[in-house]
């Protein structure tokens, strides 16, 4: 039978149950096969001392007198079914299922499956599955691991594993969607033997096989779609030719010295500028690594060889300070650099706009208002976007579609281990500014418990008196059912207990030139403490801020509280870092603690993504290509090179082409369909 029958055509299917199987999204023989257990039960068997009340296991036993039922004062009706393993006296506990009773007689052989304990020195099994060895057909072996999947009402485990079953005999036969030679070459199970093993596993070992072709595939497909949309950007020739490469005048007039990474990262683009292919480099850095001067030498290169540049900001208040950066190392060069921002008077703008048309205006730096159609460049030959996971893909692109075959160069500060920026950033050569400038100010760390709550705001008080600012970080806006720290009633109660400081707010439900604004008024110390949310995660460069607090600090990840400890430690003013909690579990304050000894923000984002996962730690729903049911970034490293480097040999020898690989490129094609729906 082919794998697109209808569902009602497996044994057991009807049309009631065609119904239930539809709200898990299955509804065809194929859609049986790979609807996947979430776990699996070793199903060895157990005697009751060998049981443990925190793991479900199989135990054989024989049931030694009738089942008898009670009914406590409160209505519950238990049933107990005497039962011994041979050795060990118990009881199977049933609640509410009186008429379960007759189910069982003495004598009876049985498999309990349940969780395990000792009540009064009795063994109990409460709500146990059983099978009866009675109703096992002859032949019929019992399978060693048992697989448990996702349920919904009126599904049971036993009717889905049934089916499934029945699935897998009434097929014909799987077709494999990776070819034969990939299959040798790499030790992989067939598709057909790999859905066997994940279903109803022979051994562990094979288990683990099944999984691994699965992670191989579900790689292997990733890193091609990642490496089309590259090939796709690489296959764009250069049409921008770079005859002048020489960085020395722009380098040797800045007040500073490059670091080694900031070196190398500028190695790195100029190689892109001298290739045959249009540049698309993700820079990622640090905090306070030193990113906008890397944006502004690129810049440097673009114009210098008659090209117009853009830089794009998520916010008016750091696409000014970008402004003013580029504007300062780049003017002397006579490089002419204006700002475009949402509420230009019209006089003002027009005259922008015009001199952008007619080539006058060497960079233009703005928000998302460089997007709107009345923005047109002479020649838009490089574009940066800043802390690129805040715009939309559609937002680059329509960038793009401005320039005359632009390279790109996106900017993050948000340290992301490699194999993470693969996923994100899969279409994208990435670079690391590896090191911190000279005179960068460590910023001492501290967890404290709430009970410290005085001490730490008379500290900060003590901070501002001094000329200083302080950020206060909370969890929410406003009041709420989680019981954590919040901006209105935080702001309120830091106003009644320290009156002469001036406090402001600022949260993601106020208007951007609202934050604009109170960020602007921060900057000028017209507000000294800032009572915020995460908003402040990316933000403006405020010298004199020294410290932050950050309220609940076990709610945030660990990337999220190193990217805000940032915002401070911007100049050599000593700094700090308070992270209040009011947490005792031990994990979440060994979480915190790790904050305390480690400054490394790629190392702290190696050990968020460990710890939380991917798709929590990227702070993205996963979907389409990312949508893994098995792959994993942090334990699959080795498979995720391996399916770089055979992607990108398929994608160079044109391999999709091949009749043998005409599966592979319709299940990416599908892929990808899915993706944009």
């Amino acid at each position: 039978m082919d794998l697109n029958s209808n569902v009602q055509n497996i044994k057991g299917v009807g049309p009631a149950r065609a119904k239930q199987l539809s709200k898990l999204d299955i509804y065809t023989i194929k859609d049986v096969l790979f609807y996947f257990p979430r776990d699996y039960l070793d199903m060895s068997p157990l005697t009751f001392k060998q049981g443990a009340e925190d793991k479900t296991g199989a135990f054989p036993c024989v049931v030694t007198g009738r089942a008898a039922t009670t009914k406590t004062n409160s209505g519950l009706y238990i049933t107990k079914v005497p039962v011994s393993d041979g050795q060990n006296k118990g009881y199977a506990v049933f609640f509410n299922q009186p008429f379960i009773e007759r189910s069982f007689y003495p004598h009876q052989k049985l498999i309990l499956i349940g969780k395990i304990r000792k009540n009064f020195g009795t063994y109990e099994i409460s709500a146990p599955e059983w099978i009866k060895f009675e109703e096992i057909k002859q032949g019929e072996k019992l399978e060693k691991i048992r697989p448990i999947y996702p349920l919904t009402k009126g599904v049971s485990q036993n009717f889905l594993r049934s089916i499934v079953k029945n699935a897998l005999e009434v097929v014909s036969s799987i077709e494999d969607t990776l070819p034969e030679d990939i299959i040798k070459e790499y030790n992989l199970l067939s598709l057909k033997e790999a859905i066997k093993n994940i279903h109803f596993p022979q051994s562990f070992n094979m288990l683990e096989k099944a999984r691994q072709r699965f992670v191989f595939e579900e790689l292997l497909l990733f890193q091609l779609s990642a490496g089309l949309s590259r090939y796709c950007v690489k296959a764009e020739k250069r049409k921008n030719i770079y005859k002048n490469l020489e960085l020395t005048p722009f380098l040797s007039s800045l007040p500073f010295s490059l670091t080694s990474g900031q070196k190398k990262v500028l190695e790195e683009i100029v190689e892109d500028l001298r290739s045959k292919n249009v540049m698309s480099r993700l820079v990622q850095g640090d905090v306070g690594s030193g990113k906008t001067i890397i944006a502004c030498a690129a810049l440097y290169l673009a114009a210098k060889n008659g090209l117009q540049g853009a830089m794009m900001a998520p916010t008016e208040i750091l696409a000014d300070q970008h402004y003013n950066t580029l504007k300062k190392f780049l003017k002397p060069h006579g490089v002419n650099v204006e700002i475009l921002k949402g509420g230009l008077a019209g006089k003002e703008r027009k005259k922008i706009l015009s001199q952008l048309k007619n080539g006058s205006i060497d960079v233009l730096v703005g928000t998302h208002a460089i997007l709107e159609e009345d923005v047109m460049f002479k020649k838009l030959g490089m574009i940066i976007t800043d802390e690129q996971h805040r715009f939309g893909v559609k937002q680059r692109e329509n960038l793009v579609k401005k320039g005359y075959s632009p390279d790109v160069i996106v900017m993050s500060a948000t340290p992301i281990p490699r194999t993470a920026a693969m996923a994100l950033y899969g279409d994208l050569d990435i670079s690391i500014i590896d090191t911190l400038p000279k005179g960068r100010q460590k910023v001492d760390t501290y967890v404290v418990q709430d009970s410290m709550r005085k001490k730490v705001y008379d500290f900060a008080a003590l901070e501002i008196k001094k000329g200083h600012l302080v950020y206060v970080v909370c969890p929410a806006v406003e009041e709420n059912e989680l019981d954590v720290a919040n901006v209105e009633e935080h702001a309120a109660w830091l106003k009644e207990n320290y009156p002469s400081l001036k406090i402001g707010i600022l949260h993601g439900k106020m208007k951007q030139d609202e934050k604009d604004d109170i960020l602007g008024r921060f900057l000028r110390k017209e507000i000294q403490a800032l009572v915020a949310t995460t908003v402040v995660e990316v933000g403006i460069d405020v010298p004199d801020a020294t410290l932050i607090i950050v309220e609940n600090a076990e709610r945030f990840g660990l990337a999220q509280l190193h990217q805000l400890r940032g915002r401070v430690g911007r100049s050599s003013l000593k700094s700090y870092c308070i992270l209040m909690t009011a947490s005792s579990q031990p994990e979440a304050l060994t979480r915190l603690k790790f904050l305390m000894k480690c400054q490394d923000g790629f190392e702290i984002s190696q050990k968020d993504l460990e710890m939380r996962g991917p798709g929590e730690f990227l702070g993205i729903r996963q979907h389409g290509f990312f949508e893994f049911k098995f792959a994993s970034f942090v334990e699959n490293t080795d498979i995720l090179e391996t399916t770089q480097k055979l992607a990108s040999e398929i994608l160079q020898k044109n391999y999709l082409q091949l009749p043998e690989y005409k599966n592979l490129k319709e299940l990416l094609e599908n892929k990808a369909k899915d993706a944009i729906n």
